[in-house]
C-alpha cells in the first residue's frame, strides 16, 4: 500500500452590484449584504475575501423602463 497526500479545495464566488460613492464604501456594503444573506453558510462568510472590485464604466443594459 502507498500513502498519498490529497488536498481538495472548493472555491465559489458571489457577485454583488453595488451603487456607492467610493470603492471602499462599495466593498463595505457588499460585505454587509453578504452577512445578511441567509443562503450563505457561516463558515463561507468567515472565509470570504475580496476577489475583485472595479467601477463599471458601461453598466449592462437592463429592461427597466424610465418614467
Amino acid at each position: 500500500m502507498k500513502k498519498f497526500e490529497v488536498e481538495l479545495m472548493g472555491t465559489t464566488y458571489r457577485t454583488y452590484y453595488i451603487t456607492a460613492e467610493s470603492e471602499d464604501k462599495a466593498i463595505e456594503i457588499a460585505f454587509d449584504e453578504m452577512d445578511t444573506d441567509w443562503e450563505i453558510s457561516k463558515v463561507w462568510k468567515q472565509n470570504a475575501e475580496l476577489s475583485f472590485c472595479e467601477e463599471e464604466m458601461n453598466p449592462p443594459r437592463t429592461t427597466e423602463l424610465e418614467e
